[in-house]
């Protein structure tokens, strides 16, 4: 525990300092879009447990169960941007940090590092729910039955947890900086060059991973919809094609910020990108918020079900009397 914060020692300034104004207007846009997101994906989270306690079929497929729990990965991630990057950064609660000192750092550091590898991880699953359903159509209700559910989750949270643990044998130490925040770093620089050449390795194979699972995807995909040639079936293939496109828009989306992470560690690993550690964490934190509450927005606008669920919940719609079967749209986080 420490009780006097003029006792901790001063970040120094070594390159160009950041700019203040630059500095102040982007974490001003992250933190007002942080307030709006947060509540948000918890509602649309919240509703789509719902969907799937009240039976509805259409949410209740192995991909929405994964969708939940990529969320709590994601909230995880936010929730330990802000408590535990952001706001001592700001001064906020700083007797709260001093108090819990080295227990606060490791913390911090821990769910940094392990967040980035379970979302990659959470993205893979999902991708490779999505990839079944097209290699093996008959029998991918089987591969992603219940009990095997339960592997992908540990697949979705085992892995990062795991490596994360490495972060422990890292010393810690607590600076205050010129805003009279607190920043919680490592010790030994060579370690943390160690890890970030670790994240950018593990985050490569997964954009290659999703650039090839994506690009199969959509070649699957066309293909289908050109075979589909008769009249009869023109409605059928206009959906096929919306959903195409829909498919496109969402790895698009997806796969650019994956890959903008892998060029900022990498390149950071390895010096190319030459720039201050405040400058880096700027571009962290902004990628990881974009990365981390972008998605209830895609839930939002690409499923149908899902959209037409919450607005019968929330009484702008009416339910329909007799259920019917409707086409579940394909979507990626």
């Amino acid at each position: 525990m420490i009780s006097d914060f003029n006792s901790l020692p001063l970040i120094v300034q070594i390159d160009e300092p950041l700019d203040e104004t630059l500095e102040k207007v982007v974490e001003t846009i992250q933190f007002s879009i942080f307030c709006f997101t947060l509540p948000f994906y918890c509602f649309v989270i919240y509703l789509l447990l719902d969907a799937q306690l009240r039976g509805i079929e259409e949410l209740s497929t192995p991909f929405f169960k994964l969708c939940v729990t990529t969320s709590v990965v994601d909230i995880w991630t936010l929730l330990n941007n802000y408590l535990g990057a952001m706001f001592p950064k700001w001064g906020w609660g700083t007797r709260v940090y001093l108090f819990l000192d080295g227990y606060y750092a490791h913390t911090y550091l821990y769910f940094a590092w392990t967040s980035g590898i379970c979302q990659a991880m959470c993205v893979s699953v999902l991708a490779t729910n999505r990839l079944s359903a097209i290699i093996f159509p008959n029998r991918h209700h089987q591969i992603w039955s219940p009990k095997k559910l339960r592997i992908a989750y540990a697949i979705q949270f085992l892995p990062g947890m795991i490596v994360g643990i490495a972060t422990f044998f890292n010393s810690t130490q607590l600076y205050r900086n010129s805003k009279n925040g607190i920043v919680p770093k490592f010790k030994d620089e060579s370690l943390v060059t160690y890890f970030f050449l670790i994240a950018g390795v593990f985050l490569s194979l997964v954009c290659l991973y999703l650039i090839f699972a994506y690009c199969y995807l959509l070649y699957v995909l066309r293909k289908n919809t050109k075979m589909i040639a008769s009249s009869a079936l023109k409605k059928s293939r206009n959906m096929i094609k919306k959903k195409e496109m829909k498919l496109f828009i969402m790895s698009s989306i997806t796969v650019a910020i994956q890959i903008s992470a892998l060029c900022l560690f990498v390149s950071y690993a390895v010096s190319i990108l030459v720039i201050s550690l405040d400058k880096f964490y700027l571009l962290y934190n902004a990628i990881s918020d974009l990365y981390s509450g972008i998605n209830p927005y895609l839930l939002w606008i690409f499923s149908d079900s899902l959209r037409k669920h919450i607005l019968i919940r929330m009484g702008l719609k009416k339910g329909r009397k007799q259920p019917s079967s409707s086409v579940i749209t394909v979507i990626v986080h």
